[in-house]
């Protein structure tokens, strides 16, 4: 995402994902796999064992390695799956790195694992531009933007009765409801965290266009600048004919 950790302090990053990924991971090692027998997950800190061809943290392999092991069969050793802070699964890591500038080279630490968590928001518009405020703050914009989150991770809620993934699902379901996921984080933690996200960003700047979006109260504004211009206009024409007597 061009320019967004750049925008945004640390903290206030920090802080979104601390919100968003509740039910997800705690650590930067954390990660699941599928062998033959079903998923098994590891949460660094806790009295549970990390996937069994890992013979350290997830932090100092390479992403290629980590790639390998993505690559694997769910056989009895098992296919490395979700990983990290951010929980990236494989085809996502692989679209991820070219767009996030990272070789698969680079080690899969901490400041390149957070370069690939913005890049998961920059690749959705919805997101992007709501907490860039390059849309207005809307009713309508923040569920889609929240939307887009449960999308991402299946411990978040929908915004809304809808159809998930499996069939119909109601609000505060995980999109993914009906395969086994179920959410932890409600909606309205998530639109909470995205407006403190977006306010943090800095000074609105919202074109005419953008202002319309916002319904009355942003046709008041049109309203007023439109007024205010043929008024000046106005005043302009009254004095070029005064001077010309």
């Amino acid at each position: 995402m061009s320019g967004l950790s750049e925008k945004f302090s640390n903290s206030a990053i920090t802080k979104f994902f601390d919100t968003a990924l509740a039910g997800e991971s705690k650590t930067y090692n954390d990660h699941n796999w599928y062998t033959n027998g079903g998923l098994r997950g590891y949460i660094e800190g806790r009295n549970s064992s990390p996937y069994s061809l890992l013979n350290k943290d997830l932090t100092k392999y390479t992403i290629g390695e980590i790639q390998q092991f993505q690559d694997r069969g769910r056989d009895s050793k098992g296919q490395l799956w979700a990983t990290g802070r951010y929980q990236i699964i494989p085809d996502t890591l692989d679209g991820l790195l070219k767009k996030a500038n990272i070789n698969s080279s680079d080690k899969y630490n901490e400041e390149n694992q957070n370069k690939l968590g913005l890049q998961l928001l920059a690749n959705r518009s919805s997101i992007r531009k709501y907490i860039t405020q390059e849309i207005a703050d809307t009713k309508e914009n923040l569920e889609s933007a929240s939307l887009s989150m449960a999308k991402i991770w299946a411990s978040i809620g929908v915004p809304y009765t809808m159809k998930g993934r499996y069939g119909t699902i109601q609000k505060n379901q995980s999109y993914y409801a009906g395969g086994g996921d179920k959410a932890s984080e409600s909606t309205e933690e998530v639109q909470k965290a995205l407006k403190d996200l977006r306010n943090s960003y800095g000074k609105k700047k919202f074109s005419i266009k953008e202002s319309l979006k916002g319904g009355k109260k942003g046709k008041i504004v049109l309203y007023s600048v439109i007024g205010l211009s043929v008024l000046g206009i106005g005043i302009g024409i009254f004095y070029y004919f005064k001077t010309k007597k």
